[in-house]
């Protein structure tokens, strides 16, 4: 199968359930954006969908989407920030979930679940967030790309002041490929009753932060350091990186090497970076993987953690990496695994109060062994 073929038949499969598409609202005469063609696709498709073809859309003003217009976007749909903006898609239902059903004009209930987006990638360019989603239930975003969003990647928002509760979120992967953001935040959940699933966080100052409770975080993996120290370009930084890896593992990196390495400084997503921010009641984080920030779990208000990992990578500089910050409430962490490898990482912060430990492996560090045998009570 040819590969037009094979493009031909995946915009047949993903476009034979829309009710509109793209790529039959053209740009009209003087428009210099794509803003206002999506604007006109959405409008034809209320309460349907809209496929989005495979191509580079240059984003000119935010999208809104006020009318339960689904997405389904091709994975090579790219929608490009050119001017400053909030967000660069905000999808808000338009309606208000506080209460117990939400009803039609002629009061029959309107229980219309599982709207969606689905695919494509979103950049921010440094001038907006990506994504935003407001007022609904039971929505699904999956498998799509958030790319340096200057506040966030994506953002499940009260702002509005509406509700939004269950949604399901797969294969989300936000990633910043560019200088001059830190700060930002990958995944900023505000609302509550959520579910996150295989999420991928790579590069913002925060890779995922759950305000709300009650959230379920299943085999999400925050990591950082790709996005080089001040003053280095992203080649400069990357091929510095391979260098220390090629030589460690031919037996060959010395002292001074690491001396020279650690001279270039830290990548500039880490200072300040937290995995996983918890401010919320009865947040469960299974399967997820805090790999190289200042903080690894910074729990507020109680969670549990289950069956993860932390670790700090000492190719990225950071000295400064705690696996978990304890502010406040109960916490439960169980079969859990924390590593140090750059002989600087604390286990835990906190008062020790409240604190269930349950079959967890603790290794290198600043003392992070013998911090677990006093603290999991093992041997």
């Amino acid at each position: 199968m040819t590969c037009i073929a094979a493009a031909m038949m995946f915009a047949a499969s993903v476009c034979g359930a829309c009710d509109a598409n793209l790529a039959d609202f053209p740009r009209l005469a003087g428009e210099t954006d794509d803003s206002p063609r999506f604007v006109r696709a959405i409008s034809a498709a209320p309460n349907g969908v809209l496929c989005v073809p495979k191509g580079e859309y240059d984003i000119g003003s935010m999208i809104l989407i006020t009318n339960r217009c689904s997405l389904s976007m091709h994975p090579a749909a790219h929608l490009v920030a050119r001017a400053k903006m909030k967000y660069v898609i905000f999808w808000d239902g338009a309606a208000d979930y506080h209460a117990l059903s939400v009803f039609n004009p002629d009061g029959s209930v309107y229980d219309n679940a599982n709207l969606f987006i689905r695919g494509g990638d979103i950049d921010g360019n440094g001038l907006a967030s990506c994504l935003a989603i407001a007022n609904s239930h039971h929505f699904t975003l999956a498998d799509i790309t958030l790319h340096n969003g200057v506040r966030s990647g994506l953002c499940v928002t009260r702002e509005t002041g509406g509700h939004l509760y269950e949604l399901v979120a797969n294969n989300i992967y936000c990633k910043c490929t560019m200088s001059g953001l830190a700060g930002n935040i990958g995944i900023d959940c505000q609302t509550a009753d959520c579910h996150f699933t295989d999420c991928i966080v790579v590069d913002y100052t925060k890779g995922i932060r759950s305000s709300g409770g009650s959230n379920r975080f299943t085999r999400c993996h925050v990591w950082g350091g790709t996005v080089p120290p001040k003053g280095m370009g992203f080649k400069e930084w990357s091929d510095a990186y391979a260098r220390r890896k090629q030589l460690e593992a031919a037996g060959k990196w010395t002292a001074e090497e690491e001396r020279s390495h650690l001279a270039l400084g830290v990548p500039e997503m880490l200072p300040n970076s937290v995995a996983f921010e918890c401010i919320g009641d009865s947040n469960v984080f299974d399967g997820c993987h805090a790999d190289t920030a200042e903080i690894g779990y910074d729990i507020h208000r109680g969670a549990i953690i289950v069956n993860s990992g932390f670790y700090n990578n000492p190719r990225m500089n950071l000295r400064k990496s705690t696996a978990i910050v304890h502010r406040g409430r109960h916490l439960r962490v169980a079969f859990c695994d924390f590593r140090g490898a750059a002989g600087c990482e604390k286990l835990y912060e906190g008062k020790g109060e409240n604190v269930d430990w349950v079959g967890n492996t603790a290794s290198g560090g600043a003392g992070m062994a013998a911090d677990a045998a006093r603290m999991f009570r093992q041997p």
